[in-house]
C-alpha cells in the first residue's frame, strides 16, 4: 500500500502572543500532516491551541499581539510563512479555506447571501457575475439547502443556524479549495443538524477528494467521521494516531483520560475528571506539561520534553512512560 501524501506539513510550530503578565507561548514547537484526501482531527480542551493552529496555517493571527516565533507550514511542498502576502492573500480562500465557529460573525449582516458568495469567487476566479450565480447555486446544492435561489437573495439573519453554517461550508467550497480548515464548525447546533454538518463534510471529502483539518472538542465527532487524529495538550501535539486506534490503545495518558471522560464511557456512573489543571502558557512547567496531573510521571518527566516517536504504525507519542518516548 503506497505511502499517504501530505498536502499539508505543520512542523515545530511555535506562536506567542503579548500580554500584561508577559508572554503567552500558546503554540510550542507543535507539529502534524493531513495527508490528501483525509478528514484529520484535531482534538484537545478549550485554550490547548487548535483554533490558533489552524488560524496559523492562514496566517491570520492577529499582529500585534499575536506573533509566529518559528517553525514550517508546508502546503503542497511551499512553506506559507514564505510566501509573500500578496501570494498568501491569494491562496486563502482558494486553495485553502476555513470554516469559523459562529457563521453570524463571518457573515457580513448588511449583505445578502448572494453578493458574499459572488464576491468570494469572482476574487479568485476570472468569471462573469452569471458564472458566479450559477457556481453559487450548485455550491448550495451540494450542501443540500432547499430553495437555493431563495438562500441567495436572503439577509443572514433571515436564515437559522443550520442554515448559515452550510451557508458557510458552500462558500468556502466555492473556489474547490484542496484544504478545508474547519474549526468547531457544529458547536453552536443541536444534535440533528450537527449530524447533517457532519454527513456533508464527509461526503464532500470522499466524492472531491477534499482534504480537512476538524478542529473540534468533542470526540465523539471525532469517531464519526475522521480518519486520524492529533492530540493537543497545552500548546503541543502529544498523539498523533488513526481514529481506531486511538480509542482502542490510546497511548498518551491526557488521551486516556479524555476517552475517559466521555458520557456513557463509565456504564452511567461518576464521570471521570482529570486532575489538576492546565498550566499558564506564559510560565509553563519544564519538561513534559501534563506530568503535574500525571498518575504516571517519574523524574524524567518533570526534567526533559518527550519526543515523538512510534509505538504502532501511524500511532506517535510523545510520553517518557511509553517504550522510546524519551528523547535520548
Amino acid at each position: 500500500m503506497p505511502t499517504p501524501t501530505p498536502l499539508l506539513e505543520v512542523r515545530d510550530l511555535s506562536v506567542s502572543f503579548k500580554t500584561y503578565q508577559g508572554r503567552a507561548r500558546v503554540l510550542d514547537r507543535a507539529s502534524l500532516s493531513v495527508n490528501r484526501g483525509e478528514i484529520m482531527g484535531l482534538v484537545g480542551e478549550t485554550g490547548c491551541g487548535k483554533s490558533v493552529l489552524s488560524r496559523a496555517v492562514l496566517r491570520i493571527i492577529p499582529s500585534p499581539p499575536g506573533r509566529i516565533d518559528g517553525g514550517e507550514i508546508l502546503f503542497e511542498g511551499r512553506d506559507l510563512l514564505a510566501l509573500p502576502r500578496k501570494a498568501m492573500r491569494r491562496l486563502r480562500g482558494d486553495r485553502i479555506s476555513m470554516i469559523f465557529q459562529e457563521p453570524m460573525s463571518s457573515l457580513n449582516p448588511v449583505f445578502t447571501v448572494g453578493n458574499q458568495m459572488r464576491e468570494v469567487i469572482r476574487a479568485h476566479r476570472e468569471v462573469s457575475r452569471a458564472e458566479a450565480h450559477a457556481v453559487c447555486l450548485e455550491m448550495l446544492e451540494a450542501v443540500r439547502l432547499p430553495e437555493p435561489g431563495a438562500v441567495l437573495a436572503a439577509y443572514p439573519h433571515e436564515l437559522s443556524g443550520g442554515m448559515r453554517q452550510r451557508v458557510m461550508i458552500a462558500m468556502e467550497l466555492s473556489c474547490r479549495p484542496a484544504l478545508l480548515l474547519a474549526d468547531e464548525p457544529t458547536t453552536a447546533l443541536d444534535v440533528t443538524v450537527q449530524g447533517q454538518i457532519l454527513a456533508i463534510l464527509a461526503e464532500l471529502s470522499a466524492r472531491e477528494g477534499l482534504s480537512i483539518l476538524l478542529v473540534t472538542h468533542d470526540m465523539g465527532v471525532v469517531a464519526q467521521i475522521c480518519r486520524r487524529v492529533a492530540v493537543m495538550y497545552a500548546g503541543q501535539v502529544v498523539e498523533v494516531a488513526d481514529v481506531e486506534s486511538l480509542f482502542a490503545r490510546p497511548a498518551h495518558p491526557y488521551t486516556r483520560g479524555l476517552i475517559a471522560s466521555i458520557p456513557g464511557r463509565a456504564g452511567g456512573g461518576e464521570l471521570y475528571a482529570i486532575p489538576g489543571s492546565v498550566p499558564s502558557p506564559i510560565d509553563p512547567p519544564p519538561g513534559c506539561r501534563f506530568h503535574s496531573r500525571c498518575t504516571q510521571s517519574g523524574p524524567d518527566c518533570r526534567r526533559a520534553v518527550p519526543g515523538m516517536v512510534l509505538v504502532a504504525p501511524d500511532h506517535a507519542v510523545a510520553c517518557h512512560q511509553c517504550p522510546g518516548g524519551g528523547r535520548p
